[in-house]
């Protein structure tokens, strides 16, 4: 299972910012340790203002865990969205079937 999370930054004071940075290093050296998670990719807008991580999860309940933890830790800092995502292979099937009930 995997979840994509997409970030865009709240204007911050310089206090803000540098708080942000330490509370963002604290998620990150757990989610290293977590072994029910796995971050997939993590890209950032070129100009800054935002970007998104997608990670692997071993479970619905850790994918809810890594949203809360996320969104507890940096909501302040970041507008923050998580969703549920299939890679293609996954979602192959139920788009024919999809389909298939469009075409008769």
């Amino acid at each position: 299972m995997y979840v994509l999370t997409t970030w865009k930054g709240r204007a911050l004071s310089p206090e803000q910012a540098g708080r942000m940075m330490d509370t963002w290093g604290k998620v990150e050296a757990k989610q290293a340790e977590d072994a029910s998670s796995e971050r997939v990719c993590w890209f950032i807008t070129a100009d800054g203002t935002g970007g998104m991580t997608v990670a692997k999860v071993a479970d619905a309940d850790a994918a809810a865990l890594l949203q809360l933890e996320t969104s507890l830790a940096l909501g302040e800092f970041l507008e923050l969205e998580s969703r549920i995502v299939l890679d293609l292979d996954t979602a192959m099937p139920a788009i024919v079937a999809g389909v298939a009930y469009g075409n008769g």
